[in-house]
């Protein structure tokens, strides 16, 4: 049986733009509609990937338990969670890289605005989707670039 596709997600400059208000002094959520605001636009990526599971990279993995998490990813992507990164590295391309080997994933790819994925990216790893921390997820070219990766996945495991 072939290992599913796992997807490493980020939130902040992902699922919404960066800086947006989330917690309280006492880190306690609030209510802010502008959270999440792009998580509909990974639901419809998704949906024709029935398989893929998220890990969630983002740094709210340190402030909130795993139910948080899947409440926060909502119905359809809550149900894709498998966990999150666990190994703490110098930055978010570093966790993830060292998360997938734990994990020994041989097929993922990671959606992110940290700035060592768009290094990794630009260095050649083609796993790494690199987001503009205001844009995330809204973007075209980022919506079209996971699609394509997505796709070409999904051709290679229809092959096996």
């Amino acid at each position: 049986m072939s290992q599913p596709t796992m997807l490493f997600l980020d939130f902040d400059g992902v699922l919404h733009s960066l800086g947006e208000a989330a917690m309280d002094e006492d880190f306690r959520l609030i209510a802010n509609p502008n959270l999440f605001c792009w998580r509909s636009i990974l639901v419809g990526i998704l949906a024709p990937h029935p398989s893929v599971k998220i890990i969630v990279s983002s740094d709210w993995r340190r402030l909130v338990d795993d139910e948080c998490l899947v409440r926060l990813l909502g119905e359809s992507l809550g149900a894709r969670f498998v966990g999150v990164v666990e190994v703490a590295k110098e930055s978010r391309a570093d966790e993830i890289l060292a998360e997938a080997l734990r994990r020994e994933l041989r097929c993922w790819l990671a959606v992110d605005d940290h700035p060592s994925v768009a290094k990794a990216r630009k260095a050649g790893d083609t796993r790494f989707i690199a987001c503009a921390p205001d844009k995330g997820l809204s973007d075209p070219t980022v919506q079209r670039e996971l699609k394509r990766k997505l796709a070409a996945i999904g051709f290679v495991v229809a092959r096996k």
